[in-house]
């Protein structure tokens, strides 16, 4: 395990930023980015379409499994809005990849979201994003360090430049 071998898990309901967040964290890091929405469009045709998880889990494994190999270090674009979700993907991946695990929480509002994904190309429904933002800020729900993060960082890009909120994350050099 070295310091290099790391993964990066957004958090974030739809529409809260996460993808621009990670094409920013992607040129800091060097990293390569697996999105859930980029897999469904390569399993389903449409990123709009759920399909079944288990096959979507392997095909997202076999990325990060990639990725790792690649450059050491990982981004993973998708809600991980439930607990388990993230905690799941840390526990799958860790026998197989030492790893140190970072959060980055996008702390964008509810309205906020609602408003953007207004102007997205593929719309997620309303009720999806209200009940993901809602399970992120309820207290027994909201992303914590234990769940296996080395670090936990808090970003909102509707309150200014998402980079420099993403550079201020790290120490300097």
């Amino acid at each position: 395990l070295t310091e290099s071998t790391h993964g990066h898990v957004l958090i974030g309901p739809p529409a809260s930023g996460k993808s621009t967040a990670a094409q920013h964290l992607s040129l800091r890091l060097n990293a390569t980015v697996v999105s859930t929405d980029d897999l469904r469009q390569e399993l389903w045709g449409d990123p709009s379409i759920q399909g079944p998880w288990p096959k979507l889990e392997r095909r997202l494994h076999q990325r990060i499994h990639v990725a790792i190999q690649d450059k050491g270090r990982v981004i993973v674009d998708a809600t991980h809005a439930k607990p388990r979700w993230r905690r799941r993907l840390i526990q799958e991946l860790e026998p197989h990849h030492p790893m140190i695990w970072f959060g980055w929480w996008l702390q964008t509002p509810l309205e906020t979201c609602l408003l953007w994904n207004q102007w997205r190309r593929r719309q997620v429904p309303d009720e999806v994003i209200v009940r993901f933002h809602a399970a992120l800020v309820h207290p027994d729900t909201a992303p914590r360090k234990e769940e296996g993060f080395h670090q936990l960082h808090r970003l909102d890009p509707s309150r200014g430049d998402l980079a420099e909120q993403i550079d201020a994350a790290f120490p300097p050099s």
